[in-house]
């Protein structure tokens, strides 16, 4: 959606969408009916002075672009979760005109209740669910922005708690590598773009650099509903942010790079994501057992989630609402957080190993400090040490919005306990972090300086 998402050599295809009108037509689609053109205008105008990044970039999608991305259905049902994978946006317009939204009361009818999961933000899909379903396109444009950019309006300041509504910011460690020969080692930090409509980076240490991480990115899951009518009925979306695939783009020649499967250090050889079953007594019969322990793969939350709803696991009792529909993705969001800084809390641990202590516990990590190799000046180090700081500061305050949002710091929501404990184990960790990255430039200050 910027010039860092474009697939193509060629730039060329890429115009407006108000420019690839033909003569006497006012929609660039033969599929684009009225509704959808009256929402793109909602696009091009009013949201264009909240979020004009997301508005160009909706804009300039190139054909290709805005057909890519996938898109499933989820049709809760007492006999069981129906599921419906779009091959193109136009099998997503087929199916929402063929049956009827749930702004309709049919009397007699079983409730319809229905989610809907879209990966990226593919133009005529956005199209397609926003004006059939009545999405407001703020929902979308606040879903675009890069999480770690510096931008405002994703959120409501006046509406911090507006659930059933809402928008998780998190970050996720990725096992890849960028395979970037001509990249030049000058400098700490390396950053590519993701090769997707959504504006979201890949974030790397200079190989040769004093620190090693593994690459790293911020993503954002929303959630929309609309209220639910007298019947129980319910239409939802989810978006979702697409995996790492097999190219990133370079931010200063937009050339692809390839990833490459990465498993070097010791954080990456533990599985750091905590289970998501609670299961307090095994079944009677054990062949059922393993069945009891579910494993995410963790590489993309939208298959993750379909194959979760296509397990026959989730009971329509849990339907009710749409946000008790949403509560495996909101683990899922907790679970990569944990694991991720996990990873953090690893890495601290084990900084400064040496040959004379080749095993470092948790309770001494700073207690050999003066053998390392970071007991001498590096301004390489002074920088990565002193951006920690800032960045847990500030990833600390992202926490506490997203718990906000989510209604655990009010009486007013009874949220479920494990989403409580979830986040609280998260922000306890997160504190945890930022305390010992303090620690650890504290004592680097003091020891270069006697």
């Amino acid at each position: 959606m910027s010039p860092a998402t474009d697939t193509s050599a060629n730039f060329g295809d890429k115009e407006p969408l108000h420019n690839r009108l033909p003569s006497g037509c006012t929609s660039p689609f033969h599929f684009l009916d009225e509704d959808e053109s009256e929402y793109m205008k909602l696009i091009q105008r009013p949201i264009r002075d909240f979020f004009p990044t997301f508005a160009a970039a909706f804009e300039e999608q190139s054909p290709a672009e805005r057909e890519r991305g996938r898109c499933a259905l989820i049709d809760f049902t007492p006999q069981g979760c129906k599921i419906t994978s779009f091959v193109d946006s136009a099998d997503l317009n087929n199916s929402l005109a063929g049956t009827p939204s749930s702004h309709n009361y049919i009397p007699g009818k079983a409730p319809q209740r229905r989610l809907f999961i879209l990966e990226d933000l593919p133009c005529n899909y956005i199209l397609a669910l926003g004006s059939k379903l009545r999405v407001p396109p703020s929902f979308f444009a606040g879903h675009w922005n890069d999480p770690a950019s510096s931008t405002f309006n994703h959120r409501n300041p006046f509406q911090r708690f507006s659930l059933p509504q809402f928008q998780i910011r998190y970050a996720a460690a990725n096992q890849v590598r960028v395979d970037d020969h001509a990249q030049s080692d000058n400098g700490l930090m390396r950053l590519y773009a993701f090769n997707t409509n959504v504006s979201r980076y890949f974030h790397e240490f200079s190989p040769k650099g004093v620190a090693y991480d593994e690459v790293w990115s911020y993503h954002v899951m929303s959630f929309w509903a609309s209220q639910t009518r007298g019947d129980g009925s319910w239409d939802a979306v989810l978006l979702v942010d697409p995996p790492p695939e097999k190219f990133v783009r370079c931010l200063t020649t937009w050339r692809l790079i390839p990833l490459r499967p990465r498993w070097q250090s010791e954080s990456s050889s533990h599985f750091l994501n905590p289970p998501l079953d609670d299961n307090r007594e095994l079944s009677n019969n054990p062949a059922n057992w393993k069945n009891q322990y579910r494993k995410s793969q963790y590489i993309s939350m939208f298959n993750d989630i379909v194959q979760f709803y296509s397990s026959g696991d989730f009971p329509y009792s849990n339907t009710v609402s749409p946000l008790c529909a949403v509560e495996l993705p909101r683990k899922l969001v907790i679970s990569t957080m944990i694991a991720y800084i996990r990873g953090r809390y690893l890495n601290l641990v084990t900084f400064q190993r040496t040959q004379q202590r080749p095993h470092t516990l948790r309770s001494n990590y700073l207690c050999n400090f003066s053998n390392s190799s970071f007991s001498s000046w590096s301004d390489e180090f002074f920088d990565f040490m002193f951006g920690a700081c800032a960045a847990m500061k500030e990833f600390k305050r992202e926490v506490e919005e997203d718990m906000t949002a989510l209604g655990l710091d009010t009486q007013s929501y009874a949220a479920p306990q494990w989403e409580v404990d979830g986040w609280k184990s998260f922000r306890d960790l997160t504190c945890a972090v930022e305390e010992m990255t303090v620690a650890f430039a504290a004592n680097y200050l003091s020891y270069i300086t006697i």
